[in-house]
């Protein structure tokens, strides 16, 4: 179980990792707009950190499925509340971001509560 675990979290860390490499290629081209056209979506699938976004969530994607197959529902998809957890560490340090108290109140009880799930699968 504990591989189990251990699998979801580079997983979830993956998924945090492409939503980074998203944000980065958004950044470096000025953002995209869907009234842009096609034009728009090919400059996307130019640009080097959007692609390295996708592969992290496809590779993300394909571990997830494993976890999805060993663990209940109910506690693995609770788990990627996780990625909050990170998106907020790298929004703050990668991007500048200024992360207020209520953001980490938030992020320390969305913790709390993979925490008691997390546990939940050891006692019961």
């Amino acid at each position: 179980m504990i591989g189990t675990f251990l699998l979801g979290l580079v997983a979830i860390m993956l998924l945090s990792a492409g939503q980074t490499s998203m944000k980065a290629g958004l950044n470096a081209i000025g953002g995209v707009s869907l009234a842009g056209g096609p034009l728009t979506f090919l400059k996307l699938f130019q640009t080097p950190w959007v692609i390295v976004g996708f592969i992290c969530y496809g590779v993300s994607s394909i571990l997830w499925l494993d976890v999805l197959s060993k663990l209940d529902f109910s506690l693995a998809f609770p788990m990627v509340g996780l990625t909050y957890v990170f998106t907020l560490l790298i929004g703050r340090f990668f991007f500048g971001e200024a992360v207020g108290w209520e953001r980490v109140l938030g992020v320390a009880l969305i913790l709390g509560g993979v925490f008691f799930l997390i546990r939940s699968s050891a006692s019961g």
